[in-house]
């Protein structure tokens, strides 16, 4: 497996014996190899017109690798037909039809407290009596098991499908159930792609009024594969009052405005120090969320203070603790603006 490499594989595949309609596929099509511990992951460019020829081809790349190059595992997954067959992505989206609304919570960097929301905000939901889903798309960095305290990996429905964990009655599901704890994730696109549609579309997440989507942070493929791929109804944006962080919360807004998903509002994180006297310091500033929403025309949801009792509770694993009504307020004025039916 030492000697696996790119241009070997591409020149076995090369090799393989196609069928008339099968010469639709070259080798121009195949956009990435990864090849990872032993294991090969090959994404080829389909389009409306030629997805079902090139599935086929998918599976005899397969067959005859396995038997051409010494590799653990061999996988051809095709890359684009989803966006461009309405079918096909009806299919893929079966397990999400009962989910009413599916709401991503992004910023555009990373440490502004974006889990630290979408745990919080899905109990919050949770407490207003709806059922509510929280799915980890953050596959790089998934910090959600560790903060509700849950652990083990799923198991699985008699056709297959994932079952979601339980928390207090919300059904949660994060890439940190199938991988140990101290494992990173080093990923490429049509991975981490693969692993993100995965975990949404393949868990049984059965009747659901909100799923809550943790987001990657920034702007990248990870995040397009989100919105493109999952009917969101909107984004809420997190950011700090901190300029940098405002800026990069900018950019975050740009890419949903680029695939058409809606932003629902902004929540301003590390809002201010509660100090020892009950005054507050404005460590990061001043109101910048504030002035974000205003410049976006978007509601402001509130902000929440740098408070040592969110941090303790996020490492206890239980949002359930937080006796302070941060989070509630923030749902409460997002189910009194927002336009969906919740």
């Amino acid at each position: 497996m030492s000697n696996l490499s790119k241009d070997l594989i591409i020149k076995a595949i090369n090799d393989i014996s196609l069928e008339k309609d099968e010469q639709i596929f070259s080798t121009n099509l195949i956009e990435d190899v990864v090849i990872k511990e032993g294991h090969v992951q090959i994404s080829i460019f389909a389009n409306k017109d030629n997805f079902q020829i090139l599935e086929k081809v998918t599976k005899k790349i397969e067959k005859n690798l396995k038997n051409s190059i010494d590799a653990l595992s061999i996988t051809a997954v095709l890359t684009n037909h989803i966006e461009n067959n309405n079918e096909n992505e009806k299919d893929d989206n079966e397990n999400l039809k009962n989910v009413k609304n599916i709401i991503a919570i992004a910023s555009g960097k990373g440490g502004v407290g974006k889990s630290t929301l979408a745990v919080n905000l899905a109990y919050s939901f949770f407490k207003q009596g709806l059922k509510v889903g929280l799915l980890d798309a953050d596959i790089h960095g998934p910090s959600i098991p560790h903060m509700l305290n849950l652990e083990g990996k799923p198991e699985l429905t008699e056709d297959r499908k994932i079952i979601p964990f339980d928390y207090k009655g919300i059904k949660v599901m994060s890439i940190g159930f199938l991988l140990n704890e101290d494992q990173p994730v080093i990923w490429r696109g049509p991975m981490v792609h693969s692993a993100i549609k995965q975990m949404a579309q393949d868990t049984n997440w059965e009747d659901l009024d909100i799923l809550i989507v943790d987001m990657p942070p920034g702007t990248g493929d990870a995040q397009i594969t989100v919105s493109q791929n999952l009917p969101l109804k909107g984004a809420i944006i997190i950011s700090t009052p901190q300029s940098v962080a405002l800026n990069d919360a900018k950019k975050a807004i740009g890419m949903f405005a680029k695939v058409d998903v809606e932003i629902l509002g902004v929540v301003e994180n590390m809002s201010y120090l509660i100090l020892p006297d009950g005054s507050h310091e404005d460590i990061f500033g001043k109101d910048g969320g504030g002035k974000l929403a205003n410049e976006l025309k978007v509601d402001f949801l509130g902000s929440i203070p740098i408070d040592k009792q969110i941090r303790l509770n996020s490492d206890l694993g239980d949002p359930s603790k937080l006796k302070e009504k941060y989070f509630d307020e923030i749902v409460n004025s997002f189910l009194k603006h927002s336009k969906l039916k919740i």
